[in-house]
């Protein structure tokens, strides 16, 4: 008997043990990544256990997006299991397997170009490019030069198959897609209405199931155009502004911003340029490399009243930050041609190999 229950601890282990949690995803304008937000088992803030039963909660670790929208409802489904693992600067493919490997995967030997430690979101003191620079060949280090499966992100983020991959997630398959599917290939539009002008500034939401650090960029393409990376880079959409915090009971907190040249190499503000990029502005705790350390400080100050022994601790703050939303101010181009578009967020995290992505459907007058 004893036998027994440690080969079956041991398939529990090897079942749970390399997928992630569930991560970051765009709450407005509504994506087509929350597809399966009709379906019972998603409906009404619910979400299911990997197995596709009813059951999961927030303590649960390995499911659902759970989110915070003011006092709206959060309907995003499985939207945080969109996105690209196994990505590392300037190589020309993801790998679907190397989520924490903190190596350059195709060998090419590109520099990380985020050094400023203001920039950065972990082991932000060490010296940039150095052999403790653990984090330099992830996706943030050099914004936008990684790879992915698809701008619309790939469901579970990984291989499909027994060479899955340690950061994988667990999608439950549905009558709208399944794991290893391409976003951009499967998701229909989700056209509820949204309307924007051209010159005006839009307020935009998104939230974290988990919390990768980096950071990351809102873009449009054109409906007529094909949905590629390629096509989202023409327009990246400039931050107006700071950034703000909203909370489960509508508050709103303003809070320090920190925006990114479209190269990733200094603040904007310090000198002329194009503010492609946003910094994730919620700290994770202090990693050790492999994982959170025991002392439970954080790798910089949280923007809110997140008191690490106190009863806010993890408001804004850690691995499990889905008690806010952030939302970004950004500009409209008036050049712009009226027109349907489909707007891309993705977000370059530093402490893994990942890069989340989704899609939303807007019209521009």
């Amino acid at each position: 008997m004893a036998v027994v229950r440690m080969l079956a601890a041991l398939v529990a282990v090897l079942v749970v043990s390399p997928c992630v949690n569930g991560h970051g995803f765009v709450i407005y304008p509504p994506s087509r990544n929350s597809v399966d937000r009709d379906l019972p088992l998603f409906q009404d803030g619910k979400f299911p256990l990997p197995n596709g039963k009813p059951g999961c909660t927030q303590e649960t670790s390995v499911c659902g997006c759970w989110c915070t929208n003011g006092t709206s409802p959060c309907e995003v489904a499985q939207s945080c299991f969109w996105f690209s693992q196994g990505c590392t600067i300037g190589c020309p493919t993801c790998d679907g397997i190397s989520a924490r490997a903190q190596k350059d995967l195709c060998n090419n030997g590109m520099k990380a170009v985020v050094c400023d430690s203001r920039l950065r979101t972990y082991n932000m003191n060490t010296d940039c490019n150095s052999d403790k620079d653990i984090y330099k060949h992830n996706p943030w280090r050099a914004p936008g030069t990684a790879p992915i499966f698809d701008v619309c992100g790939r469901a579970g983020g990984g291989n499909v198959g027994p060479n899955v991959g340690a950061g994988a997630a667990f999608y439950v398959n549905t009558t709208h897609a399944k794991e290893g599917d391409l976003g951009s290939k499967v998701l229909p539009p989700n056209n509820v209405g949204t309307t924007w002008k051209r010159g005006s500034t839009q307020e935009l939401l998104w939230g974290m199931r988990a919390n990768h650090g980096g950071g990351y960029q809102y873009r449009l393409c054109p409906k007529t155009q094909n949905l590629t990376e390629d096509c989202m880079k023409q327009t990246p959409l400039q931050f107006a502004g700071q950034q703000s915090l909203i909370f489960g009971n509508g508050s709103k907190l303003n809070i320090p911003s920190l925006y990114v040249y479209e190269n990733g190499t200094g603040i904007y503000n310090e000198k002329p340029g194009y503010n492609a990029w946003a910094r994730n502005p919620i700290p994770d705790n202090v990693q050790s490399g492999e994982g959170p350390s025991s002392g439970g400080q954080h790798e910089f100050p949280p923007p809110c009243n997140d008191n690490v022994n106190g009863p806010s601790r993890g408001l804004c703050s850690g691995e499990r930050p889905f008690h806010v939303a952030i939302a970004d101010m950004v500009v409209i181009p008036l050049t712009i041609p009226p027109g349907d578009y489909v707007m891309g967020f993705r977000w370059d995290c530093e402490e893994t190999a990942q890069i989340w992505t989704t899609c939303a459907d807007v019209s521009i007058v």
